[in-house]
């Protein structure tokens, strides 16, 4: 086979054995540069066989595109009947040839994703844009509001036109309570956040008012009741030590580790880390990816920079990157994603034996150690970047030490 590039980064695709050749060779080039394991090449160039003798046998596609990688996959994947050998592995072949689109310089083709009516879409596309530019909220608040209020949405006018008129407190009040049922009280609490937010938005259109946001009910919620869960010095002993330092990825997520352990980083900011925010000499850490979209200076401690220090020199792979922290594996050399990070945390966790799967535990073990060694409320606040100092007062019930000063002795027992 033979390949010809056309001036959309096309390939097409004749019968031709040295051509075929060439296009193997090209593409196990590409793999070995992201990366990725010898098995997984082999897995991925024997997909890319299966495709392109399908390839060659279709007069309907000549060209690699994604067109062509969406009918083998769609429609001949499924009922294939070619001689063996051939790889078919759906989740396999869809990766492999996703790389292949990459390696031309073409868009990926993404697996189906849920999506309801087109008025529905539409309607949450503009919601989107409202909250992201009016409100400045991050892609992940984004994400759940979105979900919540696609949910609503879908349950109340289905595949026909959105109707804001149609949207009553009755109707506010049983879609919660149907839904409420098999909820967390955080959960209910996100759903109720995301149908005031999108009522808020219909206000602003002319097509709600205030009356109405005000008829979306408020689960009991007690401020301050709960007390905020941290790690002990013993914990976090056990924690630290559940990290290799004697490997590469040890030691990338033990540096990762310290930022949100000792600066109460969240993930997503560590994973936006560049090496253009670190001030060596001053020692401070710019944040530039903060959740409030503001940017923030932290002062950076010696422990926490010796250990990304020791990253840097003996672990990170050679890249054009300007991440601090990177993948190890395919795609080699990228900057990690939130989820490079949390699951690090997560393993680390599940190693050192200990009951916690959430990331936010080593925040609040930041605050509560800094509380505990006499910061005060509005320092805390500071590092944590907390707007408001309220949020911060939670805290106040951990400082064990100053909560004994103001006792008072049980009735009785000095009798």
């Amino acid at each position: 086979m033979s390949k010809q590039l056309t001036e959309h980064n096309q390939t097409t695709v004749q019968c031709n054995k040295d051509g075929y050749k060439v296009l193997i060779s090209e593409f196990s080039t590409y793999l070995k540069a992201r990366g990725h394991s010898e098995g997984t090449q082999q897995n991925y160039r024997s997909a890319l066989t299966h495709f392109v003798r399908w390839l060659s046998a279709e007069p309907e596609h000549q060209m690699i595109d994604g067109q062509a990688v969406h009918a083998f996959l769609q429609n001949h994947l499924p009922a294939c009947r070619c001689p063996p050998p051939v790889f078919k592995q759906l989740k396999t072949v869809r990766a492999a040839l996703n790389q292949l689109l990459l390696m031309q310089g073409q868009d990926q083709l993404r697996p189906p994703c849920f999506k309801g009516s087109a008025a529905v879409e539409d309607t949450i596309r503009q919601f989107d844009d409202f909250q992201r530019d009016v409100c400045g909220l991050t892609d992940a608040t984004l994400l759940r509001r979105r979900y919540c209020v696609r949910m609503f949405l879908d349950s109340l006018f289905g595949d026909g036109p959105i109707e804001p008129q149609n949207i009553t407190p009755e109707v506010l009040l049983k879609f919660v309570t149907d839904k409420a049922a098999g909820l967390k009280p955080s959960s209910v609490g996100t759903l109720l956040c995301a149908l005031r937010s999108y009522l808020r938005f219909l206000q602003i259109k002319g097509e709600s008012n205030i009356a109405l946001i005000a008829a979306v009910p408020r689960p009991p919620n007690w401020s301050l009741a709960s007390l905020p869960a941290s790690l002990s010095n013993m914990d976090m002993e056990r924690f630290w030590a559940a990290f290799d330092i004697n490997t590469t990825n040890g030691k990338r997520d033990y540096a990762m580790a310290r930022c949100l352990a000792d600066l109460g980083l969240r993930c997503h900011e560590v994973a936006s880390m560049r090496l253009d925010d670190i001030d060596w000499q001053n020692g401070v850490l710019q944040l530039q990816h903060s959740k409030s979209r503001r940017q923030e200076q932290l002062p950076l401690p010696d422990i926490t920079g010796r250990a990304v220090v020791d990253y840097l020199r003996n672990s990170r792979p050679t890249t054009t990157s300007r991440s601090v922290f990177v993948c190890h594996r395919a795609p080699m050399g990228q900057g990690v994603v939130v989820t490079t990070v949390r699951s690090a945390i997560r393993c680390a966790l599940a190693r050192a034996d200990l009951p916690y799967t959430g990331t936010h535990i080593l925040r609040h073990t930041a605050a509560t150690q800094m509380v505990q060694g006499g910061a005060t409320l509005k320092e805390v606040a500071d590092v944590l970047r907390h707007r408001s100092i309220n949020t911060t007062s939670i805290y106040t019930k951990v400082n064990l030490p100053e909560l004994q000063r103001v006792t008072m002795p049980w009735p009785g027992r000095l009798s």
